[in-house]
């Protein structure tokens, strides 16, 4: 009397250079994508709880009070100031509702104050022709801005657009930060820049996500990456060993 199938078969291994050598390759670079949506997430979600934090707080009434040392990310504020319309910066490919477009900048001297402040006054649509520019109304006098403080984030490279200094007609950049503004306009700035609220006087279409997407997300798709590792673990164990040829017998025993 013979013994049962899985008492005649052993474990054995019968290895695929091939796929050895493809899984060795493609197992730390699935768990390497994985853990960086993890890291992902984990800074995400620290913007998300930075920008909750600093919305609760209660609103600058003083820019001049304004301690660069600390984080005042995402801060509400409400200045008083005049703002400069002869030199305007439109910030280029900024996408809204499908539709590409430009962020309208332009300075503001702050009231009593020889220091200027950026002020991002939002998005609108762009033409068809690039060489026409977007119009706009401008403010003229001594205003009142309500809005928030913003820092643009680390990383991330940045393109040279070739532009050096603002002209007197709207000048397109690329990109733009407080740093990059005082090289351009040769003269100092608050560290931050005030995106203006819907209501604010001066407002065009506002709006801008706190971040560009969920931690949820980043977490889900780390999710599919290490079960996209489990999944290349297990094709390579049973390509590489007799695994699957037991587990054929097993069921085809069971089934008699």
């Amino acid at each position: 009397m013979t013994g049962s199938p899985q008492k005649n078969m052993t474990f054995k291994w019968q290895l695929n250079s091939k796929i050895l050598l493809f899984s060795s390759i493609f197992l730390p670079l699935l768990l390497a994508l994985g853990y960086w949506q993890l890291q992902r997430a984990d800074e995400k979600q620290e913007i998300l709880d930075q920008y909750q934090a600093n919305r609760q707080q209660s609103p600058l009434t003083n820019i001049r009070m304004l301690d660069s040392t600390k984080d005042q990310q995402y801060r509400l504020a409400t200045i008083h100031g005049e703002v400069d319309n002869n030199r305007v910066i439109i910030l280029d490919n900024r996408v809204k509702y499908g539709r590409p477009g430009y962020e309208v900048l332009q300075v503001v001297t702050i009231a009593g104050s020889t220091k200027k402040l950026l002020l991002n006054r939002g998005w609108v649509p762009a033409d068809l022709d690039r060489s026409i520019l977007p119009g706009f109304p401008f403010l003229s006098g001594i205003v009142q801005l309500q809005g928030y403080l913003y820092r643009t984030l680390e990383g991330g490279y940045q393109l040279d657009d070739g532009v050096r200094s603002i002209a007197q007609e709207p000048t397109r950049v690329g990109w733009i930060t407080v740093k990059r503004a005082e090289q351009l306009y040769g003269e100092a700035f608050y560290p931050y820049q005030l995106r203006l609220d819907r209501d604010s006087p001066g407002a065009l279409e506002t709006g801008w996500p706190t971040v560009s997407v969920h931690p949820k997300k980043h977490t889900a798709y780390a999710v599919q990456w290490f079960a996209m590792a489990l999944t290349l673990c297990i094709l390579t164990l049973l390509a590489n060993s007799n695994l699957a040829s037991f587990f054929k017998r097993s069921l085809s025993a069971k089934s008699k």
